[in-house]
């Protein structure tokens, strides 16, 4: 995928995923351009199995990697029920689930490893509800000056709404283009014929 310039996408994947791809493993560097979590949250908000742990957010700051906030209420306003669900999962909690929630995803992650890597993942076009004040794009102005009353510089909110993901995908173009020039083959060419 890295020879190809095609982001590497960690949204669906367990930590232990998230960990080797941003941090390799025992014979893998990892990726060599910067991962992305297109649509994720920070799980010491929300603890979905989805969301990105603190530690695996240190490997994003580490690899120049970005998390974008997802939208979806479940994945931003969550609760953990006492005692807590057999399938690990929080309850969320709708009614209750704001542009405020997802600003403090986006100040959470920016604080704790910088605004560089945090962004927006809405998943408008997979999810089938929306904190209230974010019901489609033309509220992410109102997102905008949520993140500029807390303290968010201007130069920092407009790495968040897109100067980030840029950044990202130039750096996956430039991995791309080096490793075709220094002749780096696709892996399917390293496979033995297994006569299919």
């Amino acid at each position: 995928m890295n020879r190809l310039g095609v982001l590497v996408d960690l949204a669906h994947v367990s930590p232990d995923t998230m960990r080797d791809v941003l941090g390799g493993g025992d014979d893998w560097a990892g990726s060599t351009a910067p991962p992305i979590f297109s649509h994720s949250s920070a799980h010491a908000l929300c603890p979905h199995p989805r969301n990105v742990p603190d530690d695996v957010l240190q490997l994003v700051k580490a690899r120049g990697s970005v998390v974008m906030i997802n939208f979806m209420p479940d994945f931003v306003s969550c609760a953990i029920p006492d005692p807590p669900n057999k399938n690990g999962i929080p309850d969320f909690v709708d009614a209750n689930s704001t542009l405020a929630h997802v600003a403090d995803h986006i100040v959470y992650i920016g604080e704790l490893i910088g605004f560089e890597h945090v962004g927006l993942g809405s998943d408008y076009d997979g999810i089938t509800t929306t904190p209230r004040g974010l019901e489609d794009v033309t509220k992410f102005p109102d997102l905008v000056a949520e993140l500029l009353r807390r303290g968010v510089s201007d130069e920092d909110a407009a790495k968040v709404v897109g100067g980030n993901i840029l950044r990202v995908w130039a750096e996956a173009d430039k991995v791309a283009l080096k490793m075709q020039a220094d002749g780096e083959k696709p892996l399917e060419d390293d496979l033995p014929n297994v006569g299919w």
